[in-house]
């Protein structure tokens, strides 16, 4: 994708969805600001994002249970079992779902999970934003034209680039960076106020080096923000859903 189609909070919801699964090659410093979002502690602009499936403190209700985080939901979907997805909800975080219990079930996962998995994300994420007033405010609390990234550079899993993008160049500078705040403030801040500045100041060198993946997270992100504003349910692929025939704790799901 060049940069003259980028993809932002401002395009529209059928450029958006149109692009899901698709590869990008962004160049960073031709684009307009990009908000990267990695760790749930990150800091934008005043705004601590916490964007990420792995984000506690958004529980919402569906299919007759309560989920901790999105991400538990998600890894449902892989399974048709309901006792492995009874213990994917019993877990007290998505990291904890997903380190361990679909770890140890990973022979078990759906063989053609991959081919629905992006509009089961974006049904999913969609969820959170019907079922949590937290979640739904911190998506409108991104102003518009921003381009949503979820930055994937150090991840060494198989779907580091489905979900995200990857970014040398831009981590490399942030380790410098991080390296000279360390050097000049150290002795000066306590370890918090160290972590906070260093949080801060890297998170400002954004808009650098070349995004390269398909940043399907962060074009979800932008679709549910742009039919929050909108008031209309974003396009999911109902008939691909339908036909995956997906059981959530015992139930079928109709989309």
């Amino acid at each position: 994708m060049s940069n003259s189609n980028f993809l932002s909070t401002t395009s529209s919801v059928s450029e958006l969805v149109a692009s899901l699964g698709r590869e990008e090659r962004l160049v960073a410093s031709e684009l307009p600001p990009v908000w990267c979002f990695k760790k749930v502690t990150d800091i934008v602009e005043g705004i601590e994002l916490r964007l990420s499936n792995m984000a506690g403190g958004y529980p919402f209700e569906f299919a007759g249970a309560n989920w901790p985080t999105s991400e538990q939901l998600y890894l449902c979907g892989e399974f048709t079992d309901v006792a492995i997805q009874r213990e994917l909800i019993s877990q007290t975080s998505g990291y904890a779902a997903k380190r361990f219990t679909k770890a140890k079930y990973k022979s078990q996962v759906r063989e053609d999970f991959p081919t629905f998995r992006l509009h089961w994300m974006l049904f999913v994420v969609w969820q959170k934003c019907l079922g949590n007033a937290d979640f739904r405010a911190k998506l409108l609390s991104i102003p518009e034209g921003v381009i949503l990234v979820e930055e994937t550079t150090r991840d060494t899993g198989g779907t580091a680039t489905v979900w995200g993008c990857k970014n040398k160049e831009l981590i490399a500078e942030r380790r410098k960076l991080t390296e000279r705040i360390n050097r000049w403030s150290g002795a000066d801040l306590t370890q918090k106020a160290l972590d906070l500045k260093i949080n801060i100041e890297t998170n400002k060198v954004r808009n650098i080096g070349i995004f390269e993946g398909q940043n399907n997270m962060g074009k979800i992100l932008m679709i549910c923000r742009c039919c929050l504003i909108d008031g209309i349910e974003p396009p999911f692929d109902r008939a691909l859903l339908n036909s995956a025939n997906i059981t959530i704790l015992g139930n079928h799901l109709t989309f």
